[in-house]
């Protein structure tokens, strides 16, 4: 069993070291509760700006060029991601270069200078990002598909990106003020994760880089999500496929079912021996893609699938995926569930040699969850799991006047 060191600041900063002795490599990851679903519409978009903007210089390191250059330097993997719920900055590095991960992303987040020259390009860059996921259904649908869900609510951006225009308006001094409202050490979890050596020196510089910020924040995430009305929306779009999201609204993370939840999903599109994928890919030959679009959020969640097929099969592939959906809850077996169980304990085992496996499964919990458990205890949730659980979940959800669609088309 994999024991984790927890500790907490006097500013309510979590911290967490997981030693991995027997890997060479170790992630530093901060996760920051800020995310695109507190954004008020005013400040769509603006979530993903201010990760974009992390790496634009700081009162030490001055220019972005130069970050990129001594991150290169060291040889190191870095990346941030922005979510409805948290966004989080990553470094994967050598034993050696920890102490300078933990100070560099500390430096980053505290200290960032946000230059107008700098934020003028990256609102550029985030443009075309946008533009991006709207001329490729492949990877912008689905926010279309969660937009399209939840978008009626008073609250968030369900594009994380938001759109051009969102984007367009963002100004340094709004930035900043957002960012006063979240950055908190109550809103922030450091993982360090893989070959610690000294933990308590790792510790330590923790403490000493990361107890400068405030406690509290303005800024509030709980929120009230409206689920929309619809439950059919069609985008034209010059494109030779037909694209669809096909789901349904489900439970939240907090849910006992959870687990459930997780493998229902993965029976019907989670994996290449999945019932959706082959119906639609290999019996039928409609879709090269298909995959499961399911999260669990604070408030609500949602189960799905997304697939690309020809234009002329679109109508037979969405009676395929909803006649797969309805059924579920009469046609699953025992050996199914037990088959799908195995898939998720093995592709767990074999996540356990990445450090970044550990940074996020530690950090995503402690942030959202208020706790860390072990992945001994983790899985052992999915293997209790029963048959009949799974039908009476599948029976409750899945019903014909509960289901959403989003479909691109020409």
């Amino acid at each position: 069993m994999k024991k984790f060191d927890l500790f907490e600041l006097k500013n309510g900063v979590r911290g967490v070291l997981v030693d991995l002795p027997h890997l060479n490599s170790v992630t530093v990851e901060v996760y920051l509760k800020i995310g695109s679903k507190y954004e008020m519409r005013n400040e769509f978009g603006i979530s993903h700006v201010l990760e974009h903007m992390a790496f634009k210089g700081t009162k030490k390191r001055k220019t972005a060029i130069g970050i990129n250059v001594e991150i290169n330097s060291k040889g190191a993997i870095y990346n941030a991601g922005t979510g409805y719920e948290a966004t989080s900055y990553y470094i994967t590095t050598v034993k050696r270069n920890i102490h300078w991960a933990v100070e560099f992303l500390s430096d980053i987040l505290m200290n960032s200078t946000f230059p107008e020259i700098e934020l003028k390009k990256e609102l550029g860059v985030v443009a075309e990002e946008i533009k991006m996921y709207e001329d490729n259904p492949t990877m912008g649908l689905a926010y279309d598909f969660v937009e399209f869900m939840y978008g009626e609510s008073k609250r968030g951006c369900w594009s994380i990106s938001g759109s051009v225009k969102d984007v367009s308006v963002i100004t340094r001094k709004k930035m900043i003020n957002y960012r006063s409202k979240y950055l908190s050490g109550e809103n922030m979890v450091v993982v360090v994760a893989g070959k610690l050596g000294n933990k308590k020196e790792i510790k330590k510089q923790t403490i000493d880089c990361f107890g400068g910020f405030n406690r509290q924040s303005s800024g509030k995430t709980e929120t009230e999500i409206v689920l929309g009305k619809s439950r059919k929306m069609i985008k034209k779009k010059k494109i030779d496929q037909a694209h669809f999201c096909f789901g349904v609204p489900t439970i939240e993370r907090s849910d006992k079912r959870r687990y459930v939840a997780v493998l229902v999903e993965t029976m019907i599109s989670g994996n290449s021996s999945s019932r959706l994928y082959e119906q639609i890919r290999q019996k039928s030959g409609l879709a090269y893609y298909v995959f499961s679009l399911g999260q669990l959020l604070t408030e609500t969640g949602y189960t799905g699938v997304q697939a690309g097929v020809n234009n002329k099969k679109l109508d037979f592939a969405l009676e395929l995926t909803r006649n797969e959906y309805v059924d579920f809850y009469k046609t699953v077996k025992e050996e199914e569930l037990k088959r799908i169980k195995d898939f998720i304990l093995g592709k767990s085992e074999m996540s356990l040699d990445k450090t970044s496996f550990w940074s996020d499964f530690v950090g995503q919990r402690l942030l959202l969850d208020n706790k860390v458990v072990s992945l001994e205890s983790e899985l052992e949730k999915f293997k209790k799991v029963g048959l009949k659980e799974v039908k009476e979940f599948a029976k409750e959800f899945f019903r014909k006047d509960a289901f959403r669609l989003v479909v691109a088309k020409s």
